[in-house]
């Protein structure tokens, strides 16, 4: 396997818009900016497939949209972190036709039927929407002079003490092994609806940033959250037991993670030097979240977290890589393709987590059907020696599942230790919301051994300290019970 070094200031992991938005951010406050996604410019990714429409607020009903966003949220959200994203979200929407982004407002109805509200619309390419915000920010960040690696698929954060110093990726179409030095990373990877078997994002939406964060030792939050398509009919049926749940199985789809890494507010993680923006970020939006904010986060988050790692990165030294992981790396990656065609497809392995999130983690979530999922997630990790890969597409496919493992597992986790039912969550075997013991975030990290260490903290509730009534389901999930 040849190996091929690169260095710069700031490395964005995701070429979707928040990534986009950070990169731009970093390189207008001085950085040199290298853009990576496993992504080709013309593939589809989370961005590209939005519905079209995003979050209009004015700048006098902050305080309202806030309120709207913390209520939709059931009141899990980090209020801090929801009150950056609501007060910041009116001037960085408008702010997108700086960048050549053609935008208007409507009445939008898609949130929830029977009421109306004003929201941006982005006329892009039919069912590629979001290619109208995408296209033009990649081409003001190329044109500032951002470095662009598509088809390079990051594989492993690298280290040197608690900080990060770069990352190693696999070059799809060579299969070298890229070691990047960068002195800040930023993760925009979007969520992890690839790891179920029914979902409607992009094919490669497989919770990779989660992973490399949690590897790297981030915590991540509300990862039990994650949005489910559902009818309310089929919602309510689910929840009063007179459903079939194997139909629902069958037309049910994943949406969107509504948890992610932790940050602060300047879009921060625990680690020195990484920062998220996007979708691969919790916190902000709680339990649930109303529609159009994705998008409206993808800007305020992307600009966050780009002119923060920019600071960061104007006062750090070059950094070097740690030698000793990055052969690791290589080595892991050889003994793959050595298999070749003789291992395991990876394909077929990737299929197995997929059923298993499915069926186990999926919209119906029970105590045994949970354990279940973690130990034959447990199983299958142990499996993935047998892997091989017969090229760099293989490979990426490899990396891939093994990252999956690493997310379904904390996602099962999670959701297993919340009991209770709450927004996206929906346990049959606690159905109702219960603040008395669950108005807190569950937080993970991973331990020593490699498997995941759960705590729990009080939802931060600096604004409105008074919760309302919680509910079930959410505005995505066609409605609430």
């Amino acid at each position: 396997m040849k190996r091929r070094r690169l260095a710069t200031d700031v490395l964005v992991v995701g070429n979707g818009g928040a990534g986009l938005r950070a990169a731009v951010e970093a390189v207008e406050r001085g950085c040199e900016v290298i853009v990576a996604s496993k992504i080709g410019a013309d593939r589809p990714n989370s961005t590209a497939v939005i519905a079209g429409w995003g979050a209009y607020c004015r700048p006098e009903d902050v305080e309202g949209y806030f309120g709207a966003v913390v209520e939709e949220g059931n009141y899990l959200s980090d209020q801090e972190l929801a009150w950056s994203y609501a007060s910041e979200v009116a001037e960085r929407m408008p702010e997108l036709r700086r960048f050549g982004v053609e935008m208007r407002l409507e009445e939008c109805t898609l949130e929830r039927p029977g009421t109306a509200r004003e929201m941006w619309y982005f006329p892009g390419p039919r069912g590629r929407l979001g290619d109208a915000i995408r296209a033009p920010l990649r081409e003001a960040a190329e044109k500032m002079g951002a470095g662009m690696l598509s088809g390079t698929f990051i594989n492993r954060l690298l280290t040197s003490g608690s900080s990060v110093v770069g990352a190693t990726a696999v070059d799809l179409a060579t299969g070298d092994l890229v070691v990047i030095a960068a002195k800040t990373v930023i993760l925009a990877t979007g969520g992890a609806s690839g790891v179920y078997a029914r979902q409607n994002n992009p094919a490669g939406t497989t919770g990779d940033g989660y992973a490399l964060a949690y590897r790297a030792g981030a915590e991540l939050v509300d990862m039990e959250f994650d949005t489910f398509m559902m009818s309310h009919e089929e919602l309510k049926a689910l929840f009063d037991g007179s459903g079939d749940e194997e139909k629902m199985l069958k037309t049910a789809g994943a949406h969107y993670s509504c948890g992610g890494v932790r940050v602060d507010l300047n879009r921060r993680s625990a680690v020195e030097g990484l920062y998220a923006a996007g979708e691969v970020t919790g916190g902000s939006f709680g339990s649930a979240r109303l529609g159009g904010s994705a998008v409206g986060d993808i800007m305020v988050s992307g600009r966050l977290a780009g002119a923060s790692a920019a600071e960061a990165a104007a006062g750090r030294d070059e950094t070097s890589p740690d030698e000793e992981q990055i052969r690791e790396e290589e080595e892991k990656l050889a003994r793959i393709l050595d298999k070749g065609g003789e291992g395991m497809p990876p394909s077929a392995l990737r299929d197995e987590v997929r059923r298993v999130m499915w069926r186990k983690v999926g919209p119906v979530r029970r105590d045994a059907g949970l354990r279940e999922g973690i130990e034959e997630l447990g199983a299958l990790r142990s499996r993935m020696t047998e892997v091989g890969a017969r090229g760099p597409r293989e490979m990426r496919d490899a990396v891939e599942t093994e990252l999956m493992l690493e997310v379904g597992e904390v996602i099962a986790t999670a959701a297993l230790e919340r009991r209770e039912s709450r927004g996206t969550h929906w346990r049959l075997d606690y159905r109702e919301p219960n603040n008395d013991e669950w108005l807190k975030n569950i937080v993970i990290a991973r331990g020593p051994d490699g498997g995941p260490v759960v705590r729990t903290a009080p939802a931060r509730m600096t604004r409105i300290t008074s919760p309302g009534p919680c509910r079930v389901g959410g505005a995505w999930a066609g409605g609430y019970v």
